[in-house]
């Protein structure tokens, strides 16, 4: 809350809008260490493979059924062909109208064969399943990475080059609580912030009250027409003197506050328990 009005009748104003505190790219890292599996040996593998034939009459199907003896990992069907199974026969010897189909769970599988043709036929086929033969060999290792958060604003950087702000990341401190800390300087310093130089001489009691009761941190409202300037400031520093006549003045460093400034979302001290404000709400 502005505790002082000062405008362009009052006092000596002079304006600089300060460009040398922008910082556009803000980050913060911290060194950490990440407990990683390096792989020494990788797991084996091998096949158990069957080999079986079946001799069908037309329109006639098998069920063979195969039980693994290890855990089995996946089943496969491997190679098939059938051939006519007639003493003597003369003709092509292949045969193709037949169907093979295999299905698993788990350690077991069925493969189910039939012949879809009007000859006697003889299917060949073999199944395998595969399961491990030894395990993946590994050792853990601490591997040091570097962890960080980062804030940018483009529009600032077109405006005013990259400018980078390197904070420290305190120990103990969260990856999001810093990230919030990263966000909050950028808002702060992306854009320039206007300064000013004010001189006050104590000519009324009311002018001399003000120069020797305010502080480092307190907010005055300064109004200047010509600057067309009409905002809220903080005071950063003040320098207070007598002139020969014994009439004291004072030079005020003051600061524009900034936007996100102006929002208050609590003002201790002035809202009441269980009314409109609640403590901790």
């Amino acid at each position: 809350m502005s505790e002082f009005t000062v405008d362009d009748t009052m006092v000596k104003l002079r304006y600089e809008l300060d460009d040398r505190e922008i910082y556009n790219d803000i980050r913060s890292e911290i060194g950490i260490m990440i407990n990683e599996t390096i792989v020494d040996e990788d797991a084996t593998y091998s096949w158990k493979w069957w080999i079986r034939r079946i001799r069908l009459a037309p329109g006639r199907q098998s069920v063979s059924k195969f039980s693994a003896s290890n855990n089995a990992i996946s089943w496969k069907l491997g190679g098939h062909y059938a051939r006519v199974d007639i003493p003597h026969y003369e003709g092509k010897r292949s045969y193709s109208n037949y169907s093979v189909k295999l299905s698993s769970s788990g350690d077991s599988a069925t493969v189910t064969l039939k012949n879809t043709g009007s000859l006697n036929c003889e299917i060949h086929f073999s199944v395998a399943y595969k399961y491990k033969t030894a395990d993946r060999v590994t050792h853990e290792e601490a591997i040091p990475e570097t962890l960080t958060v980062r804030a940018t604003d483009a529009t600032s950087i077109l405006k005013y080059g990259r400018r980078v702000m390197n904070l420290t990341w305190t120990e103990g401190t969260k990856e999001d609580d810093m990230q919030a800390v990263v966000d909050h300087d950028l808002l702060r310093y992306k854009d320039p912030v206007a300064r000013l130089n004010l001189d006050i001489l104590g000519s009324t009691d009311a002018l001399r009250t003000q120069i020797i009761t305010r502080e480092i941190s307190d907010l005055v409202t300064i109004i200047c027409t010509r600057l067309g300037l009409n905002g809220v400031c903080f005071i950063n520093s003040i320098s207070i003197s007598d002139n020969p006549a014994g009439i004291p003045s004072a030079t005020w460093g003051l600061e524009l506050q900034r936007a996100y400034e102006l929002l208050t979302l609590f003002l201790l001290g002035t809202s009441s328990l269980d009314g409109a404000h609640i403590l901790g709400s």
